[in-house]
């Protein structure tokens, strides 16, 4: 690979892993049941808040920034909706809906709350917890699981185009600006993605997590934790992140050191599904990331429910 991962394509080497993990919908899911102590690291919400400007079709616009869980509350208040049991999020803040769609958390002032993203880690928490990681045990190569899916399943990207009132084409017009349009896209989806990442999905030299057949096949990088010590490890990872879409791309949905096999000091986990990562590890890293100024985490135990 160009960026600062290459492709293990022996997946044999992480089966331990595999074998490690419950199938209980527990944390042990996700990290296996080997460590001293566990935190689940909340991923940030959105404030959306509206700037009284409104863009090229008239939808008013908004500026954006992350919030803890902590401020969330404070602003949600008594403002819960319905409580779902899919994500930590809906379980603690519930689902909120106007009419057939879901929405945010609206605020008196107009502002509004997203969920956090949820099935990947952000590259700057993935920073954040990496240089407490090479503090707390130095740098180490590595193994790191990437779910084969979302952003690197070219076929599953689909392109959608809007014309403003008054300057609407033929439907002839349209249909031949909507094959262009996903031509380049795919093209461009295509060039992001690292030919051997590719070939790897392509001879299923993936890991299935927590088990085979799932729908979860995850390729397998190798490289030095050093390396998502800076977030811009992504531009170069050849893991479908483009400059036109800033938050596009896979990262780790599972990360651990190669040494010692089949015990290694740590483990981070994200679930494809949920809106926390989840890091298992000695009390003391444990504790320093429950005490981070930037990590908004919560201790949890391996037989604790993912939600």
């Amino acid at each position: 690979m160009a960026g600062p991962l290459r492709v293990e394509h022996d997946v044999e080497v992480a089966r331990w892993l595999q074998a490690s993990l419950s199938d209980t919908f527990s944390v042990a899911t996700s990290v296996p049941p080997i460590f001293d102590a566990y935190a689940r690291i909340l991923h940030p919400a959105t404030l959306m808040t509206p700037t009284g400007t409104t863009d090229a079709w008239g939808n008013p616009e908004h500026a954006s920034r992350e919030i803890t869980w902590a401020e969330a509350a404070e602003l949600i208040g008594d403002r819960v909706g319905e409580r779902q049991p899919w994500t930590a999020w809906l379980d603690r803040f519930g689902e909120v809906r106007e009419g057939h769609f879901v929405t945010g958390h609206v605020l008196p002032d107009g502002s509004s709350i997203e969920a956090p993203d949820g099935g990947d880690i952000a590259p700057s928490l993935l920073a954040a917890l990496t240089e407490l990681l090479l503090d707390e045990h130095g740098d180490a190569e590595v193994l790191a699981a990437v779910w084969e899916g979302r952003e690197l399943d070219v076929g599953g990207s689909q392109v959608f185009l809007a014309w403003p009132e008054g300057g609407k084409p033929s439907r002839a017009e349209r249909k031949r600006a909507l094959r262009a349009a996903q031509a380049e896209h795919d093209a461009a989806f295509a060039a992001a993605i690292d030919p051997e990442v590719t070939r790897a999905m392509r001879a299923q030299h993936v890991l299935g997590l927590p088990e085979e057949g799932q729908g979860r096949g995850h390729v397998l990088l190798r490289g030095r934790l050093s390396s998502f010590a800076d977030p811009s490890w992504v531009e170069r990872a050849g893991l479908g992140w483009r400059a036109e879409w800033p938050h596009s791309g896979r990262t780790p949905n599972a990360v651990w050191p190669v040494e010692p096999h089949g015990a290694p000091a740590w483990c981070i986990a994200t679930d494809l599904d949920l809106d926390i990562t989840l890091v298992g590890g000695s009390g003391h890293l444990i504790g320093r990331i429950l005490g981070h100024p930037t990590i908004e985490a919560e201790r949890t135990r391996p037989d604790d429910p993912l939600v």
